[in-house]
């Protein structure tokens, strides 16, 4: 599992590439690889810097057995969504994310 991140958020967390963090929302928490990248950049909205962060969905608890993957990002998604189907809204929402301690 990584989490993709501008050097600009890496920077204000102290944050390095392949550190390994902790991904959290309202819902819960995982650890994921840091990933830094030029691809996100930080932007501004009624003057206030938002950082944009990118996790994939792909992995979980399935592969592989030992659990080394790392968890779901549906962990950290809100459970709000479709009335009719629940699907998630997982496209966007606000989550934290921190160097892991230990």
């Amino acid at each position: 599992m990584f989490v993709e991140l501008s050097r600009e958020l890496a920077k204000e967390k102290g944050i390095n590439n392949g550190d390994k963090v902790t991904v959290s929302s309202a819902r819960g928490s995982l650890w994921a690889v840091a990933l830094v990248t030029e691809r996100f950049k930080p932007f501004s909205v009624m003057n206030t810097t938002i950082h944009q962060v990118g996790i994939p969905w792909h992995y979980g608890w399935q592969f592989p057995k030992d659990g080394s993957g790392g968890e779901s990002a549906n962990l950290l998604t809100p459970t709000i969504g479709d009335p009719n189907t629940m699907i998630p809204e997982s496209k966007a929402f606000m989550v934290n994310i921190e160097k892991a301690r230990g």
